[in-house]
């Protein structure tokens, strides 16, 4: 018995060591699991540098992919600053779109001017990137005498109504319609020394409804009395039909300023009639010098310089030129902008 006693005391060294080795073995043998990755979502919409014509407007990203095959939830947040210092409106928790994208109305209503928004996925309690801080500009319609932020005319023409006057056409959701030669939409605004008339356009094609010349826009001082071509503050974008050859004149621009007269001329004739096309004139200071420029789709079609200011006393600018029935039939207007500029 006292034999097998004293063999007795290597148990605990053996039980041990035993311990020790499962320790060991155990940690390298032992299932950690692969972390969960999240991709970032792209923005759709508000794009960059986009404008939105409500207060609320619907954000929409692109679904992201979860490594473990969960379904994502996505937070949504819109600042006035890249760096979302101030965040002004927010949610999370937001459901995954069956569609391949998915979207949030801003819940609280945003206020003039420009903002940033982006959004992030998260699942198995882990939150994925932020897309990158997109920027777009709120401007609900408007006309004021007061420019917000440089604008003094905002007029989507997408929602059943105009800011301006108004002589027929119809309203669609793409924008006013021009349905006679004879329609138009007025801006009468105070004097406007430099400054910028842009919006989009739509349904016009190289040819005109007949041989004769339409106008997209005119600008003019009514208080001179209603005899628009003695006008001594006019100008006028007129588009020749493309079955005329006049030197391949097919855009002229007539620009009065108290009295003296320029013509400026552009090939120009790549009209779609189912592509909008953006048109955009300027006027007024540059440096020491008064000029004027034309773009058309961001391409710049004309350019010239001018002596005497354009200062009428009413700033009238008109969709159209229903004074002399020579507005596009079947062109679409819409997202009218009427700046200042310094």
């Amino acid at each position: 018995m006292k034999q097998q006693m004293r063999h007795l005391w290597f148990l605990p060294l053996i039980l041990l060591g035993l311990l020790a080795a499962i320790g060991c073995g155990g940690g390298s043998d032992s299932p950690t699991g692969p972390s969960t990755t999240i991709g970032t979502p792209t923005a759709i919409s508000p794009s960059s540098g986009s404008t939105v014509a409500t207060t609320q407007p619907t954000l929409t990203v692109n679904n992201v992919s979860v490594s473990d095959g969960s379904s994502p939830t996505y937070t949504f947040q819109v600042a006035t600053d890249s760096s979302f210092g101030t965040i002004v409106a927010q949610a999370q928790g937001i459901g995954q779109g069956s569609d391949g994208q998915t979207s949030w109305q801003v819940s609280t209503p945003l206020g003039t001017g420009q903002h940033y928004w982006r959004a992030r996925a998260s699942a198995s309690s882990i939150d994925g990137p932020f897309s990158s801080a997109t920027e777009f500009s709120v401007f609900t319609a408007f006309l004021s005498q007061v420019p917000r932020e440089g604008v003094v005319v905002y007029d989507p023409l997408t929602a059943g109504f105009t800011v301006g006057d108004v002589g027929g056409g119809e309203f669609t959701a793409e924008g006013w319609k021009v349905v006679a030669s004879s329609n138009y939409i007025v801006y009468d605004l105070p004097t406007i020394e430099s400054g910028s008339l842009e919006f989009d356009i739509t349904g016009l094609d190289i040819r005109n409804p007949n041989r004769d010349a339409r106008h997209l826009f005119i600008m003019w001082d009514p208080s001179l009395g209603s005899d628009f071509t003695r006008n001594r503050f006019r100008v006028s974008l007129q588009k020749l039909d493309g079955r005329s050859s006049i030197n391949d004149r097919y855009l002229r621009l007539r620009f009065i300023s108290q009295g003296r007269q320029i013509d400026d001329w552009s090939s120009f004739r790549g009209w779609i009639p189912t592509k909008v096309h953006h048109v955009r004139f300027e006027w007024g200071r540059e440096g020491e010098v008064n000029a004027a420029r034309l773009f058309v789709d961001d391409d710049e079609k004309m350019f010239f310089q001018y002596g005497k200011p354009y200062i009428p006393a009413i700033h009238r600018i008109e969709l159209g030129a229903a004074l002399r029935a020579e507005t596009p039939e079947n062109a679409v207007y819409s997202n009218v902008k009427i700046s200042k500029r310094e």
